[in-house]
């Protein structure tokens, strides 16, 4: 009930605790109001209160009613006015306790005291019209057949009763104190029975399926037997509302049990990130089915995520086929480290949208182009084109927050976290509300998986019967969902405002995630971005290879470029104590490469597979383990001679690339075919970045051409023009910009 502001005159009404009273005459300090009683009596401006108490509108309330009338629910309150007009009524004659109030044919037999009958009588009499006016209520006769009510009369008795309350307590003794009073405690029930009940409720924490409340009564009335309680007085309607209460309490599905059992072990206290350096990272299913043209069917992909915990940025996002292994979670530690960007320009044919892409050293880390500052300048950007770079920044965690997974906790990702000197921080098992922020992302992600092509719902029962049919629900393939993913990231997420992001002695304004990351900035100071091309290679596996003349040997592929021939018969100790094997980079996702640092220029240097050029399949891992299984259930090396290895292994990934196996087989296949996909897209990257680099030692200038296509037959360090030795130090690359 909020406030109003009404013009007091002559003749207005004012609801006092004694009834109705009408303004005679204004005063400069107050009003002078007659009573029910026939008095008149003066009452300060201060002492009136205008309150919305009923259909009747606006009315103007007196002192003596605040605040305990107005708090009272509008049921009671309107209950209370109608007993105060049958008394005023029954007493004076008239509903509103006046005469200059009187209501046309007021006053009507047999009340007042004009007409001579005894108070007694003018009661009965009023509860036999109140009885009949009740019995052609619709509401009031509906409470009576679902039995909330006995009878719709009211006795003449009972109105005595409300004039004697009247009379010693005015309006506040018309009050229907049944609907008021303080329910009945739960402690009224027995305490076996609470304890039984207790016992049943706690079980439900998201393992058990979820049961019914009846169920729950069953079960705990059938321990009270089995233990030998009889409890003689148990209050049927207290009981149940004490199982209804804590069966709603608990949930009713599996999910709403779960989290409120998180919810006692939670923490208090938001986790003290400051730093945009401390990031948490998560995967998720994503809620869209992928067109995959290996197995000639939809399937479902995973979105892994990585994110500054106290800005909000998502710093990379990657799509896994199936379920992300060590690898994958490496490359998104990758990306993270990575100052990349998007473009949007405007052309003829519409708007060019390109892809992340890794654009070197920033030259400043204001990602709006102003500085986010509080006070009496704004924090939000005042242009909000959509034309122009977005650029996603790069930064060294110093901290990684996750999950209990083995990815997590495996030893390929945990030894690049010990090379760059990122700390952990593991969250609880099985506890999602330790790492809330990257898990309330996923449900962020719900706009984009919307408006995506074959969404699938949350769940099975949000599922559609189109989805999965192709021919009536288009799907689009891994790679453009990636794109369409990561528009949606750099248009959409990251240009949204944030309810999470607030400044401090700003409370009002609106703070999108780069502009709270620039503030962050603004006040922690530089973050470390290293911009190497070649950083992708530090996060791949590390495989100790001997090169011989044939160069060397892996998954019997062998390897082999004009680089090694320094490193053909290395001594014993040379890179590893306890043999002459020197160290390379494997990707599982591309078998048809290797790549070997050079401990002299510390150049890297693409490995080629001998016999890439003889076969146009996608040379990944899953296959080349297939071929050396076929090889050895028909008798392995032994049953072959040396130097027809390759072309049988040849021959194998010809017959293997076309799957006809099983169903397993073929969703391995399809997935790495994705990786591989992937792994070109990487490399060409750094294929790109290399040349970028070699144009600006030549000019001092770090600019970026075009994509290059992916050439898996190049070195990933080839440039056009090639004018640069092996021989020579790399260059500061720092030093260009």
């Amino acid at each position: 009930m909020g406030r109003a502001t009404v013009e007091i005159s002559p003749g207005m009404r004012i609801i006092t605790n004694r009834g109705v009273a009408i303004v005679v005459e204004l005063d400069r300090h107050g009003v002078h109001l007659k009573g029910s009683t026939g008095d008149t009596y003066f009452t300060a401006y201060t002492e009136l209160d205008a309150r919305e108490i009923s259909d009747a509108g606006v009315h103007v309330l007196h002192s003596s009613l605040l605040p305990w009338f107005v708090q009272l629910p509008a049921d009671v309150q309107a209950t209370a006015l109608f007993r105060q007009q049958c008394v005023m009524e029954c007493r004076s004659g008239f509903r509103e306790g006046l005469a200059e109030l009187a209501q046309p044919g007021e006053p009507f037999w047999p009340f007042g005291e004009t007409y001579g009958v005894s108070i007694t009588k003018r009661y009965e009499h009023m509860s036999r019209l109140v009885s009949f006016e009740r019995t052609v209520d619709r509401t009031i006769m509906q409470r009576v057949y679902d039995g909330e009510i006995q009878k719709p009369s009211i006795t003449g008795r009972a109105m005595m009763t409300w004039d004697k309350n009247w009379l010693t307590l005015g309006l506040g003794g018309l009050v229907d104190g049944r609907s008021i009073r303080d329910k009945q405690g739960f402690d009224a029930l027995d305490a076996n029975f609470r304890r039984i009940a207790e016992e049943h409720f706690r079980q439900f924490d998201g393992r058990r399926s979820a049961i019914s409340r009846n169920e729950i009564e069953r079960r705990i009335r059938l321990q009270m037997k089995q233990e030998g309680l009889v409890i003689e007085n148990l209050p049927e309607r207290l009981m149940e509302e004490y199982l209804s209460h804590h069966w709603r309490a608990i949930g009713r599905t599996t999910k709403q049990q779960k989290s409120r059992s998180l919810r006692k072990i939670s923490g208090h206290e938001s986790y003290p990130a400051q730093h945009s350096t401390q990031c948490c990272t998560d995967i998720c299913r994503g809620d869209n089915l992928i067109w995959d043209p290996i197995q000639d069917r939809p399937v479902s992909v995973e979105i892994g995520s990585m994110m500054s915990t106290p800005s909000r940025v998502v710093t990379a996002m990657r799509l896994f086929p199936r379920s992300a292994n060590g690898v994958d979670v490496g490359l998104l530690l990758y990306d993270t480290m990575r100052h990349q960007s998007m473009l949007v320009e405007k052309g003829p044919d519409g708007p060019t949208i390109d892809d992340w892409r890794w654009i070197g050293v920033p030259q400043s880390l204001d990602f709006n182009g102003n500085p986010v500052r509080t006070g009496r300048r704004g924090v939000t950007k005042p242009d909000l084109e959509i034309w122009g770079e977005h650029q996603i920044p790069g930064v060294t965690p110093t901290s990684v927050r996750s999950d209990h997974g083995s990815i997590y906790v495996g030893k390929h990702f945990r030894s690049l976290l010990d090379q760059f000197g990122i700390t952990l921080q593991l969250s609880r098992g099985k506890k999602p509300s330790d790492n809330p922020h990257i898990e309330r992302l996923h449900e962020t992600y719900q706009r984009f998986y919307q408006q995506s092509e074959a969404f699938k719902g949350r769940g099975i029962y949000e599922r559609g019967s189109w989805v999965g049919v192709v021919a009536d629900e288009p799907m689009c393939t891994a790679e453009k969902y990636l794109t369409d993913m990561q528009r949606f990231l750099t248009l959409d997420y990251s240009r949204q405002p944030h309810d999470g992001l607030h400044l401090p002695g700003e409370p009002g304004r609106r703070v999108t995630p780069l502009e709270h990351w620039d503030a962050l900035f603004a006040i922690t100071g530089r973050v470390t971005i290293p911009v190497h091309p070649d950083l992708i290679y530090q996060f791949l596996p590390i495989i100790w290879l001997a090169p011989g003349h044939a160069g060397v040997e892996f998954k019997n592929l062998s390897y082999d470029d004009e680089v090694l021939e320094d490193f053909r018969q290395v001594r014993k100790g040379t890179f590893r104590a306890q043999d002459s094997a020197i160290p390379f980079h494997h990707d599982p996702r591309d078998m048809t490469r290797i790549w070997f640092r050079h401990p002299d220029t510390d150049r890297i240097h693409e490995i080629g597979w001998r016999g890439r050029h003889l076969i146009d399949a996608p040379q990944v891992d899953v296959l080349v383990d297939g071929v050396n299984e076929r090889i050895r259930e028909r008798g392995g090396n032994r049953a072959l001679k040396k130097r027809t290895i390759m072309l049988q292994i040849i021959d194998e990934l010809g017959d293997i690339s076309t799957p006809k196996g099983k169903d397993e087989s073929r969703a391995q296949l399809s997935a790495a075919y994705i990786r591989w996909g992937q792994a070109q897209r990487d490399h060409a990257e750094v294929a790109e970045a290399h040349r970028a680099l070699d144009l600006a030692q030549q000019g001092n200038v770090l600019r970026f051409p075009a994509p290059a296509a992916a050439d898996t037959g190049r070195d990933a360090t080839a440039s056009e023009p090639a004018q640069e030795s092996d021989e020579e130090p790399w260059p500061d690359y720092r030093e260009m910009v």
